[in-house]
């Protein structure tokens, strides 16, 4: 069974995870720091996802990989010192509705360097490591003091709609 994985939001409010552009004034708060790790990449939000006909603040996005490996590495490479037990849902991929789920797939940086894919003509199992292009830009980062986008160049799978995680596993990062 695959798994997808989403950060547990600070301050979460009922059993749904749902899409920026879905999220009414009662969750004002978690909007917003939600919105903060896009400060500097806001044209980000209003990108067109064509496939699912729908913007990205339109689709929830998910890690295909477990989180343990992201920050594993990026402590391996001294880019972080400790580990913090971040909380994540752990999400069988099952329970998607394939009409609703794609994979977004980014190389390099450029808008012409990505490109979208339904998750049902995705190999899963290739899902499951850190991609080349992320670990070089971790690389890249080395001695600088800068902090990764974590998730940089890793897919990510995009769900256009809500998710019940009334279910889901929780699973917390370990140093």
């Amino acid at each position: 069974m695959h798994f997808v994985y989403h950060a547990v939001p600070e301050n979460m409010h009922g059993d749904k995870l749902l899409p920026l552009n879905k999220m009414d004034s009662d969750l004002e708060d978690i909007k917003k720091k939600a919105l903060e790790k896009y400060k500097g990449r806001e044209e980000l939000l209003e990108r067109r996802i064509e496939l699912l006909d729908c913007l990205w603040n339109d689709v929830v996005q998910f890690l295909p990989l477990d989180p343990q490996k992201v920050y594993s590495l990026q402590k391996e490479l001294g880019l972080i010192d400790k580990i913090y037990p971040y909380k994540f849902y752990k999400i069988p991929i099952s329970s998607f509705d394939p009409e609703k789920t794609a994979v977004y797939f980014k190389t390099a940086p450029g808008y012409e360097n990505y490109w979208v894919e339904w998750m049902k003509d995705v190999d899963f199992n290739n899902l499951q490591t850190i991609p080349k292009p992320t670990i070089e830009y971790y690389k890249s980062l080395i001695g600088t003091g800068e902090l990764p986008f974590n998730y940089q160049f890793i897919p990510h799978v995009l769900y256009k709609g809500t998710i019940d995680i009334s279910d889901a596993e929780i699973i917390e990062l370990t140093d």
